[in-house]
């Protein structure tokens, strides 16, 4: 690689770190392509992203960054994932390919600013997905509504009787 490219892919490196809330430091050996394939797609669906790149310029990419802590995990084959927003879809993702894929492992992770263990990581990512929270949220919400229509019904019913 040329120093020039070097600089290219330190810099674009630098801006991924920069957006992100949250990474994952992913080590791979023997992976098939079919599979770093499978797990590209499945990243690209959390609205994540996925590169590989040389130990040597990810460490200079993190340097005084919120994933500077990482840098001791760049060593061997590795890959990082990156999110802007949903930690756990990325959670998900990574996790669903390591339980895939033995070949891979996770070296380590930081999600929302936190260094966070291995048991963490496998914590939030069993997490329901932010969608489903949502929508068990909004239906506790109206639970008390429909109940109040449904008592306001019994009692119209109970005066029309006994009018």
């Amino acid at each position: 690689m040329e120093r020039e490219q070097k600089r290219t892919e330190v810099a674009q490196l630098k801006g991924t770190f920069t957006a992100a809330k949250s990474a994952v430091v992913l080590g791979f050996k023997g992976l098939t392509v079919d599979k770093d394939t499978a797990f590209r797609k499945s990243i690209r669906e959390s609205k994540a992203q996925y590169r590989v790149s040389k130990n040597t310029l990810l460490k200079i990419a993190v340097k005084e960054s919120a994933f500077e802590g990482l840098s001791e995990h760049f060593k061997g084959a590795t890959a990082v994932a990156t999110t802007e927003g949903d930690v756990v879809a990325l959670a998900k993702a990574v996790s669903n390919f390591l339980k895939d894929n033995p070949a891979a492992n996770l070296k380590g992770a930081i999600l929302d600013g936190k260094l966070v263990t291995e048991a963490e990581f496998k914590a939030i990512a069993e997490l329901p997905s932010r969608e489903v929270l949502i929508g068990k949220l909004l239906y506790l919400m109206q639970y008390p509504i429909s109940g109040l229509a449904v008592a306001l019904e019994a009692i119209r019913k109970q005066k029309e009787g006994a009018a």
